[in-house]
């Protein structure tokens, strides 16, 4: 960009039309990084997700939708910025929030809508602020905003037909999309139309060896974990065949055997072959993969999730006067994924001693496959995400350069989410020790029927918004201000939010749904200032802004009878010591609003709790625990620290240099204390601990325990620090053609948190699997364009990072690693693309493109605290090969 533009953007930031925000620059006070529709159509992406994937370096996201095949979130997008969670990452679509897709039948205002349900076609750009900006676009923009930004202005018809898949054959991807723009009466009236349709195949376990490479490293560096020793109690693995073990490792046949065997393929029982062939296999288990979808180590379970999607959206406008437009934005998406579940299914199971079908008269643990021809039901785990949206408004264009903005949005969002749970009379564990349901032979050659014990559960969530907004924007012009012209905007928001979830249990498979209901009333305002005129001959002073937000927002939780309010302010400055070179710096507040059950009134548990009470001598006593919310309690808040530079320097045009520093901490985070850690450090929870009077004469003088106080407090605190570095170059030649370079960079200092209130500051820098950010993550591309054709490169770089030191499973996690770290990984990607020129109208403007992803067919390291072994950070489809046509007309 050149220097002129550099400090002239300033007059440009006006409404755009459609978009519910001012139009942002990566020249702002702030750091926005913007992904324009050119990279977006060169960069080899099928989804928003996998885009934003491989582009953001502040991105903290450990895996995707489509590698997390059985979530509750299905195929649906979910981004996390600066390692603050999805829940502290706005994501808006054309500066609006749209509602999000509840999880786990429970809805809430922070969920992101599935941006994986818009094409890629009909993106104008995407703008990213990493940052707390919650004064300019409201709660939940603690750790960033995401702002999908629909194409407008399009003249013309395009196809585009794509298909991917790996190099073996694998986990093919086909898309197919049309989108058209329609002018009408002379340009008045326009139509912009796009459809997609995309189907994506499953890869399997089978179709890689991540668990079988990871099960030898168990195998290497922690045995005990498949050969735990005799007289301990412990499983058996899960195999291709049926394991046992004696509970509590006992020999199995007698004084001096094994206290573990396995049964051989084609065991029909010990009633007809009898035991001598389990005892030949004595001291072994098989370790083999199964096939079948009820067994822990099954090849039939899903890498990459199938699922398929469709899509529409419709954008339109017409000029009423030469003032007024009015404006229609709508869009809808469904999406369905149908990976095989192993929850329901893959369990070990104890054969007590009495059961008629155990022949050891002890108790054994089986673990057991059963074939997919056994399972009468679908073992099929589906989760439709349904999401439709529209807006209405209109622009109406004031006096000097004024534009009031109006504008009414709703939308839909439907999470239905079944599987199988273990459910009826007898269970399935009943049937095992009564013989009904024989475990004790081969289950891979004669029939298991374990869905007789089986019930499909359903959990569904549907979530409703509705928003009305009237926002005004404009400058004053340089007659009103000695520095220039000054930029306004300002607006008011009036927002409700309705849900209904059903959370089916297998206790009560059709419980009564839950209804929630929030309103939210806003204001904003935000203003831009130049301080000094651009371009007057002061020394090292070309131009100075300032720019100053500020918002405050009401909220009424209708449906636990809460409300509460805060304000946030941002402000920043731009100093541009010489035309081409901007020092900027900015401070902003962000806060998330409490959840629902976080505000709910608190509720004694039905049960007592055993502790122990330090101030009598540690003895121990049960308690009545009040649980739940805290209509009390106030929102998670934030504040954003950010210095930076960019320099464009004018000795070598096309050259853009950056760096921004980062500092985000946050407070007030909302926990609920453990019983026994309010009791060891009672001072610091008063009124929680509620005594009974002390005894005359008790020597320790204090009461017993009555009560302990457990329900939601703010006390914890986060904060993580960084700096992001960017350079790009255009180099254009002429007959040569044109060259583009990039590089991206987030190298974080620290990411340190609290886990308790009685714990200490952890950092957790470069342990993913707590949300911490890598230490290096940097992206890289280049490109070269010349008259019809166009051939790009792009690599991704993420540093090593730690497993975790601390928490449920990250010792063993560690030891079967060999270590406590994941090695770094790169993975480059190549693209080329030819626009026919032919005189054949069938092929004029028809545009080919061949690519390949991760050109070295590179896997991803080993991750031992990954449910596949594998570090997430990767695909693991790893080379993957794609065609895409794209024909205009």
């Amino acid at each position: 960009m050149a220097a002129f533009e550099v400090s002239g953007d300033q007059v440009e930031r006006t409404a755009y039309e459609g978009n519910m925000d001012l139009m942002r620059t990566e020249y702002d006070v702030q750091p926005y990084s913007i992904i324009g529709r050119e990279y977006i159509s060169r960069s080899g992406a099928t989804t928003v997700e996998d885009l934003l994937r491989q582009q953001l370096t502040m991105s903290t996201a450990f895996s995707s939708g489509a590698q997390s095949a059985t979530g509750y979130g299905g195929s649906a997008s979910s981004f996390s910025l600066r390692g603050l969670s999805s829940a502290e990452t706005l994501v808006l679509i054309n500066g609006r929030r749209v509602a999000g897709v509840g999880r786990s039948a429970s809805t809430e205002a922070s969920d992101q809508p599935d941006l994986n349900g818009i094409p890629l076609a009909a993106i104008e750009r995407i703008e990213v602020l990493p940052a707390s900006a919650s004064a300019i676009y409201g709660a939940s923009a603690l750790g960033g905003v995401i702002n999908v930004v629909l194409r407008r202005g399009y003249s013309g018809h395009e196809f585009n037909t794509r298909y991917e898949t790996t190099d073996d054959g694998h986990a093919s991807i086909e898309t197919f999309n049309w989108t058209s723009s329609f002018q009408f009466e002379g340009g008045r009236s326009e139509l912009l139309i796009s459809a997609q349709y995309q189907d994506t195949r499953a890869l399997y376990v089978h179709q890689r060896d991540f668990r079988q490479k990871g099960r030898q490293r168990i195998l290497e560096n922690d045995p005990a974990a498949f050969y735990t020793d005799a007289g301990t109690t412990g499983n058996p693995p899960w195999g291709a065949l049926v394991n046992i073990r004696s509970r509590d490792g006992s020999p199995l046949f007698g004084p001096g055997s094994s206290h573990f065997t396995h049964i051989p393929l084609g065991y029909r029982g010990w009633q007809i072959d009898g035991l001598q062939p389990l005892i030949d296999n004595q001291g072994t288990y098989n370790l083999d993969l199964a096939r079948g979808m009820a067994s822990g180590f099954s090849a039939d379970e899903e890498l990459i999730g199938a699922s398929r999607s469709k899509s529409f959206s419709l954008n339109g406008s017409r000029e009423m006067t030469e003032r007024l437009r009015v404006f229609l934005d709508g869009g809808y998406s469904h999406s369905e994924q149908n990976p095989y579940d192993t929850w329901y299914g893959a369990r070990v199971v104890t054969l007590a001693a009495d059961s008629p079908n155990n022949p050891f008269g002890q108790d054994v643990a089986v673990a057991y496959p059963v074939r997919n021809a056994d399972r009468r039901n679908s073992s099929e785990v589906n989760t439709t995400i349904r999401g439709e949206r529209v807006a209405l408004g209109f622009e109406y264009e004031l006096p000097r350069d004024w534009r009031l903005v109006g504008n009414y949005s709703w939308s839909h969002s439907v999470n239905h989410h079944m599987y199988l749970t273990r459910h009826g009379s007898p269970t399935r564990e009943e049937a095992i020790h009564d013989g009904i349901l024989d475990v004790l032979r081969d289950t891979t050659s004669f029939p298991t029927l374990i869905d007789d014990y089986a019930a499909p559960l359903h959990r569904l969530t549907n979530s409703w918004s509705g928003d009305s907004t009237l926002r005004l924007a404009g400058t004053l012009g340089e007659g009103w201000w000695y520095g220039g012209a000054i930029t306004l905007a300002s607006g008011v928001e009036h927002r409700e939010l309705r849900s209904s979830n059903v959370a089916g249990s297998s206790s009560d498979l059709h419980p009564p749904p839950t209804y929630r209901r929030q309103q939210t009333d806003s204001f904003y305002a935000e203003t831009s200032v130049p301080l000094v005129h651009a371009g007057r001959s002061i020394r090292a002073l070309y131009a100075l802004d300032a720019q100053v937000a500020v918002r405050h927002e009401r909220y009424n939780v209708e449906s636990v009878g809460s409300e509460y309010d805060t304000t946030v302010p941002t402000f920043g400055f731009r100093w541009l010591p010489v035309q081409e070179l901007i020092l900027r710096t900015s401070y902003g507040r962000g806060f998330r609003a409490p959840t629902y059950a976080q505000l709910t009134v608190p509720t004694f548990s039905t049960s007592l709790s055993t502790v122990n009470d330090p101030r009598r001598g540690g003895e121990a006593v049960e308690v009545r625990r009040l649980t739940g919310g805290n209509p009390d309690i106030v929102p998670e808040t934030s504040r954003n620290l950010n210095i930076g530079l960019v320099w464009s320097p004018r000795a070598v045009p096309g050259l853009r240099l950056s760096a921004d520093w980062f500092k985000i901490e946050k407070r007030n985070n909302i926990t609920s204390p453990g019983t026994q850690t309010i009791l060891d450090e009672e001072a610091l929870f008063p009124h929680r601990v509620i005594r009974a009077a002390p005894d005359p004469g008790d020597p320790y003088g204090v009461g017993q325990v009555l009560e302990v106080h457990t329900y939601s407090m703010n006390m914890l605190m986060l904060e993580t620090s960084g700096i992001d570095l960017g350079a790009r170059y255009r180099l254009q030649t002429g007959s040569a053609g044109d060259f583009e370079t990039a590089i991206n960079a987030t190298l974080s200092d620290y990411y340190r948190t609290q886990t308790s209130v009685t714990s200490g500051v952890i950092n957790r820098l470069g342990v993913p699997s707590y949300s911490g950010p890598l230490e290096k993550r940097i992206n890289g591309s280049l490109s070269w364009n010349r008259r019809q054709w166009n051939i790009g490169w792009a690599t991704q770089y993420y540093g090593s990072y730690r497993l975790s030191p601390t928490g449920r499973g990250s010792t063993t996690s560690i030891r079967r690693q060999g270590g406590p770290r994941v090695a770094s990984q790169i993975y480059h990607d190549l693209f080329v693309r030819y626009r026919l020129a032919a005189r054949r109208r069938a092929l004029s403007n028809v545009e080919l493109t061949l690519g390949v992803k991760n050109v070295f067919d590179k896997a991803p390291p080993v991750d031992m605290s990954r449910s596949y072994y594998y570090s997430t950070f990767g695909d693991p489809r790893l080379r993957r090969l794609y065609a895409n046509v794209k024909k205009t007309f």
